[in-house]
């Protein structure tokens, strides 16, 4: 009896590193060494290349310029893996404005006491034209096992946002863009995406991105967002490589406060819920 604890950290252990594996080739657009990103474009399939503000902080730099001057936002959100708690996943950031640019720090977590990732950042997103805006990251990664060395590694990102009319905005970044290797023959994912945002009312967004992680086949994403009320939003999107559906409901609790809840179905890891709060 007294070696069932230890073959259960074991046996939890090896199934963190399964999740981590198949969740980085599915989920590599945003990734570092875990998925990160903000609920509202979790539910629309991973897409937010051309998200403002705190909506930008996970997946485009240059969308931070857009954050009002003198004002903070910030976020927050949280998945769990197969209803287990040690594959939990959270993470949190902030964005402040500086007029003609926004800064923005992030912290995520994922795993549990014997096998744990961190992941902390810095970005920052200016705007050079009252239609272009560009924008830098630079973000660290520690992995912590039990009975192993702890690792830390530093990568950076750049991003681009430009407005072709009010209505159509398109964006890229690029994510780690050298090589860096974190063991023997294992690398940080180098992620590079391109996507498009389409406005036909203040109601509708449409979103359609390709994401490319160089270990990885080429993935799409696409997503909607719904507002029937000014305080409601209906998110659904879709991802290929592999198969991904997600849905989800925002609602605004007082002005500037609003809470997201949803669900992710994957074809290989099933279903899992996610829940996030956001204040602007």
């Amino acid at each position: 009896m007294s070696s069932l604890p230890f073959f259960r950290h074991r046996l939890l252990l090896l199934l963190v590193a399964c999740t981590c594996g198949l969740a980085s080739s599915s989920l590599s657009a945003q990734d570092g060494l875990f998925p990160a990103y903000d609920i509202r474009s979790r539910l629309m399939g991973g897409t937010g290349l051309a998200a403002r503000g705190i909506d930008a902080l996970w997946t485009n730099p240059a969308g931070l310029s857009h954050t009002e001057k003198k004002k903070i936002q910030a976020g927050a959100t949280a998945e769990q893996r197969f209803g287990l708690s040690e594959l939990s996943m959270a993470n949190i950031g902030a964005a402040y404005g500086l007029g003609s640019g926004g800064i923005g720090l992030q912290l995520g977590s994922f795993g549990f006491a014997t096998y744990q990732e961190t992941r902390v950042g810095l970005a920052y997103g200016r705007k050079l034209t009252d239609k272009f805006s560009v924008g830098a990251e630079f973000t660290g990664f520690a992995t912590n096992t039990e009975g192993y060395a702890s690792t830390f590694d530093v990568t950076f990102g750049l991003g681009i946002q430009l407005e072709i009319a009010p209505e159509i905005h398109v964006a890229t970044r690029i994510f780690s863009p050298f090589r860096t290797e974190r063991l023997p023959d294992e690398y940080l994912p180098q992620l590079l995406a391109i996507g498009l945002s389409y406005r036909p009312s203040d109601q509708v967004i449409l979103n359609a991105e390709v994401h490319q992680d160089t270990d990885h086949p080429l993935r799409v994403r696409a997503g909607v967002e719904y507002l029937p009320a000014e305080e409601l939003s209906i998110r659904v999107g879709i991802a290929t490589q592999a198969s991904e559906l997600s849905f989800g409901l925002g609602y605004e609790i007082i002005e500037g406060l609003d809470l997201s809840a949803g669900a992710v179905w994957h074809e290989v890891l099933g279903v899992w819920p996610g829940i996030g709060v956001r204040w602007r």
